[in-house]
């Protein structure tokens, strides 16, 4: 099956988007980079997300923002499937990480742990013809982590070693290290 991964950040750059080749399951996935594309955060829109993260925005504006979003994502997702020819109505899905516009990975003064992330997977849907799945960072929380639940078992699937560990570094917005140990 065919699949686009979407991705924007804390460095507010772009949206990144690989069109995949999944095959197999569970421990056994493997996973083919078919194409690439960032698509440029436009300056508007940057403005914007950085509005919301600094607790600015009206619930107007993280509305709006969120489907402004949505269409950012789909454009993304449609231009790495040019790239290859491919007709996103063929994917057998698209996931969005979303934009996170803000996160309390543990409670405080009154706040429960929650997070939010915008960039409507409904409109992403729409406009490409195929199922999104979204919300990663708000399950892992529901589920008692503290919503980072991809970076570890992508890197598992991808970069694991039967000879020697691995450690990956990600110097994202907030630093982690993944440790694989060998043959894990």
């Amino acid at each position: 099956m065919f699949a686009v991964g979407l991705m924007s950040g804390t460095s507010l750059d772009g949206v990144d988007a690989v069109l995949c080749k999944v095959s197999g399951c569970a421990e056994k996935t493997r996973i083919a980079q078919i194409a690439f594309h960032s698509e440029p955060m436009p300056v508007d829109i940057k403005e914007k997300i950085k509005k919301c993260c600094a607790n600015q925005a009206t619930t107007e504006l993280i509305c709006s923002l969120n489907f402004e979003l949505g269409e950012l994502f789909a454009k993304a997702a449609q231009h790495v499937c040019d790239k290859a020819h491919t007709d996103t109505k063929k994917l057998g899905f698209i996931a969005s990480h979303g934009q996170t516009i803000f996160h309390i990975p543990k409670g405080h003064d009154g706040y429960v742990s929650s997070t939010l992330q915008i960039g409507e997977s409904a409109v992403i849907a729409q406009r490409c013809g195929c199922p999104v799945v979204a919300d990663f960072r708000t399950k892992d929380m529901a589920a008692g982590g503290e919503g980072a639940p991809l970076v570890p078992y992508s890197e598992f699937l991808l970069y694991r070693n039967t000879e020697y560990g691995v450690a990956l570094q990600n110097i994202g917005g907030i630093g982690n290290v993944t440790v694989l140990p060998k043959d894990c």
